[in-house]
């Protein structure tokens, strides 16, 4: 099976690069908007997270949290009290810092390989900003969707989390922590805390952020390149066909199958296409928050690189993957139904599908961000404080 695997990946890398010898010009616009995308939006956005996170996991927050968060994280996940951490900056920073976060706590043993995979499927989200900012307000120009969109997106990875809790292997909540193991714990951290050398920390910090962004950064450019070939060949125009086929009970029109398309590959192009395409609000809704819930192969790789050399599965991420588009597609159709405003007008919108590069305050977004990620984890601790 992996030597089939093998085969099928070098055949995709053989096209790919026949295209860039055909198309160089194709090839150097498409990387160049990938390269836009990278520097101006991911690495102000994502790498204060990237350095912050290891600043805390330096610091010791996770072994404080696996004493405060084990009455809470357990009976909901079934999973350790360290993994609060990543629930929060999961759902508050965007592709991939969850996992990025779970591969670290499975590296140094705080989390087995199961909880590790469970943990991953349901702490990759897009940031909330992302959602209500750049599709709400600046794709649909309505706060409303914004909210909407988010309350589905996040809802359902919950719900993805809780329903996993039951392939625990250990079935019974583990028991809580006597006094000597809190102890204990709180011995070792003081003694970390004692020895710690903070230009070193400072350092490793900067550096594992800088080279994590860059691995983002190549992947973005891969993956702009291959939306590109298949855009300009033809294919993406098939696959939305399938598409709107496999949709039909959403009623979605040809424009928005092939913003669904372009989403499977890359979500911001992706959703971008949908919020352009003519067809009801109803049925762009749905289609842009199964988008945002599959994330688009480009970050599905992401997820999988930071996996590697794990028994972390592609097949059960991908399930996952698939309950939260089932999940959020229902609860924008329910909401929509029940809670949004009939009267919504949608701006009008030309734009060529491969061509889109949303612009917003990138650093503001990881600022706000980061602070809602630490309210979260307030709330969390307060939770836990008042269940123990």
């Amino acid at each position: 099976m992996k030597q089939y695997s093998s085969l099928f990946f070098l055949i995709i890398i053989l096209i790919l690069t026949f295209f860039m010898i055909i198309n160089p010009d194709a090839t150097v616009e498409a990387a160049l908007d990938g390269l836009k995308l990278w520097g101006l939006v991911v690495v102000p956005a994502l790498l204060p997270f990237f350095i912050a996170a290891e600043l805390l996991f330096s610091l010791g927050l996770v072994n404080i949290l696996g004493i405060l968060m084990e009455p809470v994280m357990q009976p909901l996940f079934r999973l350790p009290g360290c993994s609060a951490l990543v629930v929060a900056m999961g759902f508050t920073s965007g592709f991939p810092v969850g996992a990025l976060l779970s591969r670290k706590l499975y590296d140094e043993k705080l989390l087995t390989a199961e909880e590790t995979e469970r943990l991953a499927s349901f702490t990759n989200n897009s940031s909330p900003l992302f959602i209500i900012g750049a599709v709400g307000i600046g794709m649909f120009a309505s706060r409303e969707i914004g909210f909407l969109l988010a309350f589905s997106h996040y809802l359902a990875n919950l719900l993805v989390g809780i329903l996993w809790r039951s392939r625990a292997v250990t079935k019974a909540i583990r028991p809580a922590r006597g006094n000597s193991q809190r102890a204990a714990s709180l011995e070792l951290l003081k003694v970390k805390w004692r020895n710690l050398d903070i230009g070193t920390i400072l350092s490793e910090a900067v550096k594992n952020g800088i080279n994590n962004v860059l691995a983002i950064g190549g992947f973005i450019l891969l993956f702009s390149v291959i939306t590109r070939m298949l855009a300009l060949w033809g294919i993406m125009g098939l696959l939305a066909k399938f598409i709107q086929l496999l949709l039909f009970f959403l009623d979605i029109s040809w424009q928005g199958a092939y913003g669904a398309a372009m989403g499977f590959f890359e979500m911001t192009i992706g959703t971008k296409t949908i919020a352009a395409a003519d067809t009801n609000l109803s049925s762009q809704l749905a289609a842009v928050s199964i988008v945002l819930a599959f994330s688009g192969l480009s970050v599905i790789a992401q997820i999988m690189s930071i996996f590697a050399g794990t028994p972390a599965r592609l097949s059960f991420y991908l399930s996952s993957r698939l309950l939260q588009m089932i999940f959020s597609c229902v609860i924008t159709l329910l909401g929509y139904k029940y809670w949004l405003s009939s009267h919504v007008t949608l701006p009008v919108l030309t734009i060529e599908p491969y061509k889109f590069l949303y612009s917003f305050d990138a650093l503001g977004i990881a600022s706000f961000s980061i602070l809602s990620c630490f309210l979260l984890l307030g709330l969390l601790i307060m939770t836990a404080a008042i269940k123990h």
